[in-house]
């Protein structure tokens, strides 16, 4: 049986790759090339239907209450600045969809684009870390096995309801393919 961890684990890894052409897409828009529309579409919808919707959701749900009830203060403190950051992140998914449009971008809309796309990676990078250096060793540490017990199946549940990493693969594949070496 996978761990549940393991499935947040699974999923940062997939978000690292599609931020990971966002910034490839936002250098080559920067450098004068033309915007991709259709490839930043893919990855703007993947961030807003699977990061926010699912991800995020799976840990506000199930991660951070846990951490918060059973953990320490310094534990509790990082849920919190995670769940802060969650929010800075869908402020700026839903800011960099004001790019999306077809043709192509004016000079300050480029320089935007890719600080918007910089300030994204950022904090999901920081987010991923605070999850992986402070929340899942506590979750291990601190909350009882038997209160992990259901969340592999309510992880799955809100996947086949909103579109899990599975559902997401094949449509990402191109866009990783043309954007990340």
């Amino acid at each position: 049986m996978i761990h549940p961890l393991d499935n947040l684990r699974a999923d940062h890894a997939l978000v690292a790759r599609a931020c990971t052409a966002l910034q490839a897409i936002a250098e080559s828009v920067q450098a004068g090339c033309r915007f991709p529309a259709a490839d930043t579409a893919v990855l703007l919808r993947f961030l807003r239907d699977f990061l926010a919707a699912v991800h995020l959701h799976k840990e506000s749900s199930w991660l951070w209450p846990a951490i918060v009830m059973r953990g320490d203060d310094d534990a509790a403190a990082s849920a919190g600045e995670v769940a802060r950051l969650h929010e800075e992140v869908t402020e700026l998914i839903h800011s960099l969809v004001l790019f999306w449009e077809p043709g192509d971008l004016s000079a300050p809309e480029r320089a935007g684009f890719a600080a918007a796309v910089q300030a994204l990676r950022d904090r999901i990078e920081r987010m991923a870390r605070i999850e992986e250096e402070v929340l899942f060793p506590a979750c291990v540490r601190d909350v009882p096995p038997d209160d992990l017990l259901d969340w592999i199946e309510q992880f799955h549940r809100v996947e086949q309801e909103r579109g899990g990493a599975k559902t997401w693969l094949p449509i990402l594949d191109g866009v990783l393919a043309r954007w990340v070496a």
